[in-house]
């Protein structure tokens, strides 16, 4: 096959998608992008079907900016299917770009590899990483958190701090705000809950926002551009590609210091657009392609990638491994993972725990696609009804428990069991029979309950408070204290924190957050996303509510644990409108008790026991 000539997609598909391609062309060494050292600088770059590579060396991130020039170019050479060279100088803090011949056409862009650059993410950056460290960083270590103790928080950076006073005004929407220990709200605040992970929404470079004018502008991050780069509108100065490493550094560094975990959202099944890095580089390659040739939309944004195409399977591998070595993440969260293979995800798996410790490094993600998957035919995607053939230590989102305990995500006026639908009561009845005596999920066996992420609201659709709100028919008044939605509130939190599996909820739901009835916020103000801490006084018993439910949670590890085998019998009664569920624990459990009685009341009175 001659790879140097322009096809039609469907030729591409059926290249990129035989046994032939993949022996002969693959290259599964780690060390493609840009090796520094102060003599010399090592460029490689994997693309078979380029007949010509030019590297770009300038003195700026972008040609927008004040002595920007081309230093020089050079003609790179192709050996085992990569373009390599050589350059024999110091080349610390300057950018560069591939000048790529391929498919008929020529496209400048940065580096598939890179892990710096400039702003807004047009040029890669050659950076010696030893100067991106902060004091003491070879002291900072993953956290080690026992199972029965991992309880995560979803969190946007920017709505973190947009609205905390007590923060730094340059700091405010920053990675640095994570590190104001003197703020009396912010992360202390977060310690103060008892969480042991937070997770945060996409931080790696996204194209959305435009670093040059970030004040006013916001989205949760969900669009790929440069995945193993920091985003630069959180940092302080996105012209310099080393601040935001450092900074980002700095943040996990100071939430590592209060003993919390920080798990990454990353966003491997689509790029921002198709005039993407990946697209540039090889063409048609990285993306699933359907029978007629057309770009698939498994995710609902325009594009898909091919999780079961090798050199993409090792890439996200890589990409993962870099960004636990590096900055020290201690978990990722796979957005739409249901549009991965099995084989990739299970293969991310086995690397985390052969370097780091089985199960050390959470994997978690969504069971589901955004749209219909053109995945290769006998490949198995990573959806729900699939979960057996899932590595124990990936993790799903549970849909079941969050639709079922406050209503359908997608009507805002559909109710749960905490709101008003007290004919479901069996429903729930069902749904405990089945976790605690056929361990099944929407009858989807799984294995061990540590694989099932128990949630009610998270950044997407409506918060916990303004759903409630809806189905109460009080969507006119977000903001006040209301009594009833107090008591639903805490319902449904209650449930999923005496449920087994891992539990997780947005920030600021312990407070009653409200986004005043916007369901799909991706890109709306900061002001509708921030967290409002004014809500943490007027909120405060639904704040301790929540600590004290964390507190409870930690002494039940019968809920969680490694193996199942906590749990001797279980019993699951109905008395009186009330229903129980009576767990004996094993002697393999080391607690001071040895039955727990959780009891549930669905409706909207006292009932006697």
């Amino acid at each position: 096959m001659n790879l140097k000539e322009k096809k039609t997609t469907l030729e591409w598909k059926k290249i990129f998608s035989s046994e032939e391609f993949e022996r002969k062309y693959s290259y599964l060494k780690n060390d493609l992008g840009v090796k520094y050292s102060k003599e010399k600088s090592i460029f490689k770059l994997w693309s078979p079907t380029a007949s010509r590579v030019i590297l770009n060396i300038y003195t700026k991130g972008s040609k927008y900016e004040k002595d920007d020039k081309k230093i020089n170019s050079y003609e790179m050479s192709e050996k085992n299917n990569v373009w390599e060279i050589c350059i024999f100088k110091d080349l610390k803090d300057l950018y560069y770009t591939y000048t790529i011949f391929a498919n008929g056409e020529v496209n400048e862009t940065s580096d598939l590899n890179g892990k710096a650059s400039g702003v807004n993410g047009q040029r890669s950056m050659i950076v010696d990483f030893n100067e991106t460290n902060p004091i003491d960083w070879e002291n900072d270590k993953n956290v080690d958190i026992d199972i029965k103790d991992r309880i995560i928080y979803e969190l946007h950076i920017k709505d973190f701090s947009y609205l905390n006073k007590n923060c730094k005004k340059e700091y405010r929407g920053k990675y640095l705000a994570f590190c104001e220990n003197d703020d009396k709200l912010g992360l202390n605040y977060i310690k103060s809950l008892g969480v042991t992970y937070i997770h945060l929404l996409p931080f790696f470079d996204f194209a959305s926002i435009d670093e040059n004018y970030t004040n006013d502008c916001f989205n949760w991050g969900y669009d790929p551009l440069n995945y193993n780069v920091p985003e630069g509108s959180y940092s302080t100065n996105a012209y310099d590609g080393k601040v935001r490493i450092k900074e980002v550094k700095e943040m996990i560094k100071s939430i590592h210091s209060k003993g919390i975990g920080v798990i990454m959202d990353v966003v491997y099944n689509h790029t921002f657009s198709l005039e993407s890095i990946f697209n540039k580089t090889v063409p048609y390659y990285y993306y699933r392609l359907n029978e007629k040739g057309n770009f698939s939309n498994g995710s609902g944004c325009g594009n898909e990638t091919a999780s079961e195409n090798i050199m993409y399977r090792n890439f996200i591998i890589n990409s993962i491994l870099f960004w636990v070595k590096e900055y020290h993440i201690d978990g990722f969260r796979f957005d739409l993972m249901g549009l991965h293979d099995i084989e990739t995800m299970n293969l991310i798996r086995k690397t985390l725990d052969d370097k780091f410790g089985k199960g050390k490094i959470l994997i978690y993600g969504e069971p589901w696609t955004g749209g219909v998957s053109s995945i290769r035919k006998n490949t198995i995607p990573c959806t729900k009804e699939n979960l057996k053939f899932l590595d124990e230590n990936i993790s799903i989102f549970c849909d079941v428990s969050r639709d079922l305990i406050k209503g359908n995500v997608f009507d805002e006026k559909d109710k749960g069991i905490v709101n008003g639908l007290y004919n479901s009561g069996q429903k729930f009845i069902n749904y405990l029979e089945n976790i605690w005596y056929n361990e099944k999920i929407d009858g989807i066996n799984f294995k061990k309950f540590k694989q099932i992420i128990n949630y009610i609201s998270v950044h997407d659709n409506l918060t916990l408070w303004d759903k409630l709100k809806f189905t109460n028919n009080k969507e006119n008044d977000f903001q006040s204290y209301d009594e009833d939605i107090i008591k639903q509130n805490k319902l449904a939190i209650g449930i999923v924190f005496t449920t087994c599996g891992i539990p997780l909820f947005q920030a600021g739901e312990e407070f009653a957050r409200t986004k005043n009835g916007d369901e799909n916020s991706y890109k709306s103000s900061s002001l509708i996303n921030a967290l409002d801490w004014n809500r943490i006084k007027q909120f405060e018993d639904l704040v301790n509510y929540y600590k004290e439910l964390i507190k409870i949670r930690k002494e039940l590890p019968i809920l969680c644990n490694p193996n199942n085998n906590y749990v001797k019998d279980s019993k699951i009664e109905t008395k009186n409108g009330l229903i129980l569920v009576i767990l004996e624990k094993t002697d393999n459990c080391k607690q001071y008790y040895k039955k727990i009685c959780i009891v549930y009341n669905l409706y909207n009175s006292s009932k006697v026991l």
